[in-house]
């Protein structure tokens, strides 16, 4: 049997987070949240420049819990990243903040994301999946930011999608803003890649999803700021509350950027956000 791997070593890291502007835009019911691919990358540099060993490039096992709550004008945020470092080389890194109530005077811990970084055995890609040939419902651009996924100008970048009953594809992009192009590249396509898959489940499993965890997550090339990026959604199962699926993002001439499997895409409004009756696929 094969001895199970044990903790080394535990480090919590204080970090403060710079918040500019275009945060605002990412919204949960007209409250801005910090994006899941933004948490990705603030623990990714933080947990590297603690361990200069890491593997940045292959995440697993990624969970997003909690919303971390931006309010308004805030310009920045204090957070933790809470290491556990075991004895095998794998990394698991938690993004955590602690509020005090003012009544009981109690401090109260709330982990928003956890990531592990464990290193991939075989360096080669997956096997490609193909998307399907022949068109079912196509969703522009308009109609994705003012019906199906109401973010503000920064977090608009998925230029349209093209739905099918077992995939989807659309065109990514990757804006310049600030600097947004960080240790895993530009956050944006994968961010916009989620709205692909978030459309695709208001049309097909009937409920609005926002991802909460994936099982693995690759890079082969990060994206880059300014430039256009094709995602392909591929759906693997369907539950009343969620979905999931898997998303390949590849450049304009089909080379691998990276991929994220089994996301899990949940509606965690408690069922008050619900797809508009036109783009629900009824029968399904």
């Amino acid at each position: 049997m094969e001895r199970l791997s044990k903790i080394k070593e535990t480090v919590r890291l204080p970090l403060n987070i710079n918040l500019p502007p275009y945060l605002m835009d990412h919204q949960f019911r007209g409250q801005a949240v910090l994006p899941a691919v933004e948490a990705m990358e603030i623990l990714a540099v933080s947990t590297l420049s603690h361990l200069p060993g890491t593997v940045a490039h292959c995440i697993r096992d990624g969970r997003f819990d909690k919303f971390l709550v931006i309010e308004d004008g805030q310009a920045l945020i204090e957070v933790f990243n809470d290491l556990e470092i075991f004895d095998n080389g794998k990394v698991v890194s938690k993004l955590i903040t602690k509020t005090k109530s003012k009544k009981a005077l109690i401090t109260r811990t709330l982990v928003h994301a956890a990531l592990c970084f464990h290193g991939v055995s075989n360096g080669s890609e997956p096997s490609p999946l193909e998307i399907q040939t022949t068109s079912e419902h196509y969703i522009p651009f308009e109609t994705i930011y003012q019906n199906l996924v109401p973010f503000g100008p920064g977090y608009q970048n998925l230029k349209g999608v093209t739905l099918f009953k077992k995939s989807a594809i659309g065109e990514v992009f990757a804006p310049v803003l600030g600097d947004s192009e960080g240790l895993l590249g530009s956050p944006f396509p994968l961010d916009a890649a989620f709205h692909a898959a978030c459309v695709w489940g208001q049309r097909h499993a009937g409920l609005v999803g926002f991802p909460v965890a994936f099982g693995l997550r690759r890079l082969f090339v990060p994206t880059c700021s300014g430039n256009i990026y094709t995602a392909k959604i591929f759906p693997k199962e369907v539950f009343p509350d969620r979905f999931l699926v898997d998303i390949w993002i590849t450049d304009t001439d089909g080379t691998l950027q990276e991929v994220a499997l089994d996301v899990v895409m949940k509606d965690v409004s408690g069922g008050r956000n619900k797809p508009p009756a036109w783009i629900v696929k009824k029968g399904e």
